[in-house]
């Protein structure tokens, strides 16, 4: 089950690599949220979760973030792309966490 899940990981994160991140959000900053920090952080604890399963900080930054990112989501709404792009990160975020979970349960 765990490899489903790392396997459509692994398809959203090549879809998402494919994506420029949304120009509106260099300095826009949701619910004082710098949303450039958000994605670094978030999209490195995801490529992380791919890899192997995450040490103890990168679990926290990765339930942190994903966490942040979807209380900022309902304020980014008045930009199409950027709400595509922000939800697609957070799929990735909840997503990674299970995968990583289901790995500290020897499910993968």
């Amino acid at each position: 089950m765990a490899e489903t899940r790392l396997d459509q990981l692994s398809r959203l994160w090549g879809e998402f690599m494919e994506l420029p991140f949304p120009r509106g959000f260099y300095r826009r900053e949701p619910e004082g949220t710098c949303m450039v920090s958000l994605d670094s952080a978030l999209a490195g604890c995801v490529s992380s979760a791919m890899e192997g399963p995450l040490d103890e900080r990168r679990q926290g930054v990765l339930r942190d973030r994903t966490a942040m990112l979807g209380n900022v989501l309902p304020s980014i709404g008045d930009d199409e792309y950027a709400s595509k792009y922000f939800a697609r990160l957070h799929e990735m975020g909840v997503l990674a966490a299970e995968v990583d979970s289901a790995r500290g349960r020897g499910e993968g």
